[in-house]
């Protein structure tokens, strides 16, 4: 039996899609503040854009009178963060799958600023586009863009996973702890390694090591091909 390997991944994609889609679900919940009591006019949200230091909730809802919310959501892989206007007190929550259906409570405590950013010593300048993700336990709430190698974050203490990466550079991932006690989190200048492309820009290529090719010997050299056009064809995969 022969077995059509792009049709199989096609369909496992597609499976996988289409369970996604089916584990979406209606939550419900509930904002208060340190007291305890109901926080109307919270905005409420599973993923947060941190662009130009201002955090944006992606299709958030908002606390009516009594701090209840309802959005959709993926029990088990996705995370609700909710934030006052001012950005100065949020609260994080885990949709974890055996709660599924379950009202959610998020209670309000002070955030901390999350800041820094990025360089490349391998260049000797900052990277043109970089991106951080914020990861809490197996969902990414927040992210943040930029094309000033910055990034600017306003969360709710507890462990978080850093995820940064750029344009020609390798990316950094480290686990940070936000505590109550520290309002402020500088990161400093964080370096992210040049990729080995960009590290020969402008100069001579490395060495080919040819050990398969059609209509070439083993151990062909550039050298070779001197005088003659040649197309070179790379593959990426994500």
């Amino acid at each position: 039996m022969r077995c059509k390997c792009g049709t199989a991944v096609a369909l496992t994609l597609l499976g996988a899609l289409a369970a996604r889609a089916q584990e979406e679900a209606k939550v419900t919940g509930r904002v208060v503040d340190a007291a305890g009591k109901p926080a109307a006019g919270v905005e409420v949200a599973t993923l947060w854009n941190a662009a130009d230091d201002r955090m944006v909730p992606y299709k958030g809802v908002t606390t009516d009178a009594e701090g209840r919310f309802t959005l959709k959501a993926h029990y088990g892989m996705e995370v609700v963060l909710a934030l006052d206007k001012e950005r100065k007190t949020g609260g994080l929550v885990p949709l974890e799958a055996k709660a599924a259906g379950k009202p959610v409570e998020i209670k309000l405590g002070p955030l901390v600023h999350v800041h820094g950013q990025f360089f490349c010593k391998d260049l000797n300048k900052r990277p043109t586009w970089t991106n951080v993700y914020l990861w809490s336990g197996q969902a990414r709430p927040t992210w943040c863009i930029s094309q000033e190698a910055k990034f600017s974050f306003r969360l709710p203490p507890g462990t978080y996973k850093f995820d940064g990466y750029g344009t020609d550079v390798q990316g950094v991932k480290k686990d940070i702890t936000l505590t109550a006690d520290k309002s402020d989190l500088d990161l400093g200048t964080v370096d992210l390694p040049a990729t080995v492309i960009a590290k020969h820009v402008g100069k001579a290529p490395p060495a080919w090591h040819v050990t398969d090719a059609r209509g070439l010997k083993k151990g062909a050299q550039l050298a070779d091909f001197k005088g003659k056009w040649v197309l070179i064809e790379f593959w990426g995969f994500w």
